[in-house]
């Protein structure tokens, strides 16, 4: 489970910064999982992922899979900020 949850009705939006590009990140709540859209300054496909609890500890998939790496990338930045 993440750290700070929104809910239905007032989703966190907020933006990070990997390598130079800036990213909105806007949370959402599905059926109880939590989601996370992301758009990017550079024009590329938004990209929406959520993280799991496996044996291998926590993981980053994207929605529909296909962007793992991505996924990964911007999903641990997105578990720092949530942290703070």
């Amino acid at each position: 489970m993440l750290y700070k949850m929104g809910n239905v009705f007032e989703n966190s939006k907020f933006e990070i910064e990997v390598n130079g590009l800036k990213v909105v990140v806007i949370e959402h709540t599905l059926r109880d999982q939590q989601i996370f859209r992301l758009v990017f300054d550079d024009n590329r496909a938004p990209l929406v992922i959520t993280s799991a609890k496996t044996w291998a500890g926590e993981v980053w998939t994207s929605i529909p899979q296909g962007r793992q790496k991505e996924a990964e990338l911007f999903g641990k930045e997105i578990s720092k900020h949530l942290k703070t």
